[in-house]
Parts: C-alpha cells; structure tokens; sequence
C-alpha cells in the first residue's frame, strides 16, 4: 500500500506545478488570463499579491475553486476576506489543495497599506500544513512580501516575494521561494492585458500572459496563456450587480488536459463596487 501512495505522491508532485503553499491563480478571472494577478487591485490579491489589497474599500469576499486536470481528483479551492479601515486594510485567506491521501493547506493573515498615493505594500503571515496518509503530517511557518504602483489610469505593476527564506518542510522538500514581477495595461475601459514572469530559486523562469475585453456591459471575454507549464487559458466573467461578480475559467495542458475552475466575489453594501483591476 504504501509503495503504491509513494507513486501516487510522485505523480502529484510532477504536476502539481509548484504547490506547497505557492500563490494560487488569481481566482478565476485571473485564471482565464493566463494565470496572472501580481498587479490586481482587488479582493483577488488576497491570493497573488497582498500589496494590492491596500486599494480596496469596505468588505468584500471571494471565493474559488478548481478541479486540478479532469479525472485526477485533484481539488484547488480558497476563500478570502478582507476588510479596509482607515489606516490599511486586513485580510484573510484560506486554502487547500491536493487529494484524499494528500493535502496541502495554507492559512494567511495579512495588512496592506498605501505608503505613497501611487506606491503601495502589503505583509501576509503563513501557515502551511501537508499531510499524507499513513506518513503525517508537517506544519512551517514563512511570509510573503508585495507592492503596487499604479503609474497612471491605463499603468499598473506590482511585484511579489513569496517565502524569500528556505523554509523545510521535510528533510527532501521546501517551501518554494518565488519572485514575480507584473503589469496591467488598461488601453480603453473595456480592454485590459495583464503580463507576468516569475523565478523559483530552483525553478526555471515563467512567463504569463492575457486579455480581458469586455463584450457586453455585464460579459467579459477572457484568454490567455503561459510558458513553463506550457498552458491555454480562457473564460467568461458576469457582473451580476455592483456587489455580485460570478468568473467561469478553463485551462489547458496539452498532456494533462483541462482544468475547470469557478470564482464569486461579494462585496458588501457598505463597500464601493467591485473594481475591474
């Protein structure tokens, strides 16, 4: 049994693509551009770059899920939270990936501040745990650094670092450390390009890419794509009302097949609409 649980967990590493509390896709809006998100300004940012949280106003929600490759088993799912006071904003996110016999969770305490009126930084606090049937379970604890900067209505970049010190989890595996830089280009309202790369301290470099274009007031058409993994990505967002935005995304690998996912953002009444960033 446990000979055929090792090969299963070799299997998962193969193509889990970086996991071990690595930033997940910017829910599904930012998954149907091609995995990207470093430069949101929006509640998604409580999952790829915490410094992007700063611009955010009142409460708002967000939820994501994913079914990692069609007949693996392999769930992605998260929620986050985040609430803005006058001095900043705090969020909250929590995260689990994997199967039945492995599993992967994060729980991130974060703040996000403005320092200048077009620079801002935010801090997330990180708890991963795997466990894997039979053999346990390990805990560590590490952090993630991120800024903003919207150069102008049309300019935004941002930048990430995740976990910038060797954390082990085990004497054969760490937490992956990451640095990500990103831009958004706004050319018209209803036109976006979003741009990323990002290095592992053991991996090769990534590059991500895509386009939103907003084809009807409350439809939004998204493609894109990305190199190191190799993937297709496209999918549909609905602005339901100013709170509601429901995102439908798929993903392609060209061994590994699709990977559907689904997102929902709320934002209270008391919290401005949902911004497009």
């Amino acid at each position: 049994m446990k000979v055929i649980l090792a090969s299963v967990l070799l299997f998962l590493s193969a193509i889990s693509f970086g996991q071990n509390g690595a930033p997940l896709p910017a829910g599904a809006r930012g998954m149907a551009m091609g995995n990207t998100g470093i430069s949101n300004q929006d509640i998604h940012s409580i999952f790829t770059n915490i410094g992007g949280l700063a611009f955010l106003q009142g409460t708002q929600f967000a939820i994501f899920g994913e079914q990692r490759f069609v007949g693996t088993g392999i769930n992605n799912l998260a929620v986050g939270a985040a609430h803005s006071l006058g001095s900043g904003t705090f969020g909250l996110t929590i995260q689990n990936y994997g199967v039945n016999d492995y599993n992967e969770q994060k729980i991130g305490l974060s703040y996000a501040r403005k320092l200048f009126d077009k620079l801002s930084m935010g801090v997330q606090f990180d708890f991963l745990n795997t466990r894997i049937t039979d053999y346990g379970s390990a805990a560590v604890f590490t952090f993630e650094i991120g800024f903003v900067a919207p150069i102008n209505k049309e300019l935004s970049v941002g930048a990430r670092i995740f976990s910038p010190m060797r954390v082990a989890i085990t004497d054969e595996e760490e937490v992956p450390g990451l640095l990500g830089i990103g831009f958004s280009y706004h050319p018209s309202k209803k036109v976006t390009f979003n741009g990323e790369v990002e290095k592992g301290i053991d991996t090769d470099l990534s590059i991500r890419a895509g386009v939103e274009y907003q084809i009807h007031p409350v439809v939004s058409l998204r493609v894109g794509g990305a190199a190191n993994p190799t993937l297709a990505t496209f999918g549909l967002g609905f602005k339901i009302s100013d709170q509601f935005n429901l995102d439908i995304a798929t993903t392609y690998h060209q061994v590994l097949g699709l990977s559907p996912g689904i997102g929902i953002r709320y934002g209270l009444k008391n919290s401005i609409p949902l911004r497009k960033r």
